[in-house]
């Protein structure tokens, strides 16, 4: 009988040792160098594991990259994804409120028209990232007779239009946050609107309530 206490008392210490060890290691969140993921969402996002004590390390990721290293689990989650980009992956889980509401927009140079047209009619390239382009031939399945020049790292899309290499880009902005300033000079064409989320591999679930509590304080303590 007390060898089977004992034995129990080990068995105990060891799953809470392992326990502490696993809250110890600090989740891995993946960011878009997108300017407004970088100026609004990540600051945020901190502040929320900081306030519900969950330690995390953030990194830039190429867009490409962003689910399919969350789904691989080489990474935990991401700060920010529309729910059109993550929504068929379904090891991908949203995390708390709505961060903000965005706008899938089209991006044009002054020069040209900036409408539906310019998906339906008019062939044309757009630059866009891999993800961005799924969803909008979804949307607008027309659009695949216009070619793409793929992006993956966001910062870099308006100098691509700056230097006028391209007119048009598929570009996610809040509808609650500025415009970044560096695209501030181009016309803007609404397409379709999408919340987005914090998200986590679902092998966090378990965390997803504390973080969520975490992420709407946050939001409450920043007036969103």
């Amino acid at each position: 009988m007390l060898k089977e206490i004992f034995l129990l008392i080990i068995w105990v210490v060891v799953l809470c040792a392992s326990s502490a060890s696993v809250g110890a290691t600090p989740l891995t969140i993946s960011y878009l160098q997108h300017p407004s993921v970088r100026d609004q969402a990540l600051p945020l996002i901190r502040a929320a594991y900081a306030q519900a004590g969950i330690k995390a390390n953030f990194i830039a990721m190429p867009a490409h990259r962003v689910l399919h290293e969350i789904t691989a689990e080489h990474t935990d989650g991401d700060v920010i994804l529309a729910q059109e980009i993550f929504a068929p992956f379904k090891d991908v889980i949203s995390v708390g409120p709505a961060l903000t509401e965005v706008d899938f927009v089209l991006l044009c140079v002054t020069s040209v028209p900036c409408d539906n047209s310019v998906l339906v009619a008019t062939p044309s390239t757009i630059v866009a990232t891999d993800q961005s382009k799924r969803v909008l031939l979804t949307k607008y399945p027309q659009a695949q007779r216009n070619q793409f020049y793929q992006i993956n790292n966001l910062g870099k899309l308006p100098e691509l239009l700056n230097l006028h290499r391209f007119d048009y880009a598929i570009f996610v902005v809040s509808t609650q946050w500025p415009l970044p300033d560096s695209l501030a000079h181009l016309n803007v064409h609404h397409l379709f609107s999408s919340k987005a989320y914090h998200v986590l591999h679902k092998k966090h679930a378990s965390v997803a309530a504390e973080i969520s509590l975490a992420i709407a304080t946050v939001k409450a303590q920043k007036g969103l």
